[in-house]
């Protein structure tokens, strides 16, 4: 039986957390993968470098693209989807790349199935939680829209939206929003710091904290959390006064706000 074949264009970081997902749940076994780019070498030291040339093949012309029947990941940047030619109609193209909408895309390369999905980081953990939306849902047959839903849930969870435009709106929720947890995760371990703690401690007490909070949230919603912490006139609510006096809830909805426009400019 022939394979599948499934195309990377691209070799950034978003690139490799995907393949890694990718490797990690053995889909090799079922695809045949290639990789190419708009710097064919860097594509070549990109497999050395994360030492998986045995999985891809990296195509040896960039400047015309054969996507004849094939599943193609666009991973480049928003502005380097111009630098290539495609030829053929691929059977599947899946756009992680933010504020570029199936309209441009189909400009640019013919399938007969277009999806954008918004991966984020954790990807290479095989733990992004990703927004999913599939041109005219309702009107693709289901075995065809399926078909390739492993390559997706490969590298995490994914959730179906029923606009376009709510793929960029996860921006908020999921695309962007590890690096402003992140900031948070760092000026909790500073605040350890700050109070005697040593940085390793601090960083292994947050790292756990985390840990356990993404428990906690599967289970209960945010409110009942902050409810079940919080005691009368005891030590969160009186940091809870100091966060919500200081505006950070709206920093943060502002924070995601902007970054989805980001993508409109």
């Amino acid at each position: 039986m022939t394979k599948q074949k499934v195309l990377i264009l691209g070799y950034g970081q978003m690139a490799i957390a995907i393949i890694k997902g990718i490797l990690q749940a053995k889909l090799y076994e079922k695809y045949d993968f290639e990789i190419s780019g708009r710097n064919l070498q860097k594509a070549r030291d990109f497999l050395q470098t994360y030492n998986i040339q045995t999985y891809f093949n990296v195509l040896e012309d960039s400047s015309s693209i054969a996507v004849a029947d094939k599943v193609v990941f666009l991973c480049v940047k928003p502005y380097g989807l111009g630098s290539f030619t495609f030829s053929g109609e691929a059977f599947k193209v899946v756009s992680v790349m933010a504020g570029v909408s199936i309209r441009v895309i189909r400009e640019k390369i013919q399938a007969k199935t277009y999806v954008r999905v918004m991966p984020n980081t954790a990807a290479k953990y095989q733990k992004s939680s990703s927004a999913v939306y599939c041109e005219n849902y309702s009107s693709i047959p289901i075995d065809v829209l399926d078909e390739n839903l492993d390559l997706l849930e490969s590298f995490g969870s994914v959730v179906s939206v029923g606009e376009e435009k709510l793929i960029d709106a996860s921006i908020a929720t999921s695309g962007s929003s590890p690096a402003f947890v992140a900031l948070i995760a760092q000026a909790l371990i500073d605040a350890g710091v700050r109070e005697g703690l040593g940085r390793i401690q601090s960083k292994e007490l947050v790292r756990g904290m985390f840990e356990g909070f993404a428990l906690l949230l599967k289970h209960e919603d945010p409110q009942s959390i902050i409810d079940a912490i919080t005691s009368p006139a005891g030590t969160t609510i009186e940091g809870l006064s100091v966060l919500e006096k200081n505006g950070v809830r709206g920093a943060i909805i502002e924070a995601c706000h902007q970054a989805v426009a980001k993508t409109k400019h």
